[in-house]
């Protein structure tokens, strides 16, 4: 298991973390989406926590009831979900300045049913709808 460096747009918050493996899996719920400004959390497992080395301009936003969120309040990166329930962050791999991006998959898409109508990821990953996390 590798250890990775991660870091914000402007540096002023910076990270480690092992990842479970080198699969992406992109969420495509409304919070998810709004978050990122984009089609989703394209996010990756860690296992354990995250070992914060800089961390003066984090802010947490507690989401919802499972969820918080931590990103930069000085370039405003998105930098984590925690999943409370069942203690897992994931992140997105675009804070992983060492990433080996050759390896990486894309496996699954979560909460494939919310997906907007004017995109679509090439290659087979896994599809999840709403249903499958009632």
């Amino acid at each position: 298991m590798n250890t990775y460096h991660c870091s914000c747009l402007c540096k002023a918050i910076s990270f480690s973390v092992s990842l479970k493996n080198l699969s992406i899996e992109v969420c495509h719920c409304s919070m998810c989406r709004k978050m990122m400004g984009s089609s989703g959390f394209l996010g990756m497992e860690c296992v354990g926590g995250i070992t914060l080395t800089e961390n003066a301009a984090l802010h947490i936003y507690h989401s919802s009831d499972s969820g918080q969120r931590g990103f930069c309040q000085c370039c405003g990166t998105s930098l984590f979900y925690y999943f409370v329930p069942e203690n897992k962050f994931f992140i997105p791999a675009g804070v992983i300045d060492d990433l080996p991006e050759e390896k990486v998959s894309m496996t699954a898409e979560i909460y494939y049913d919310n997906k907007p109508c004017y995109y679509e990821y090439v290659g087979e990953t896994k599809k999840f709808t709403e249903a499958d996390f009632q």
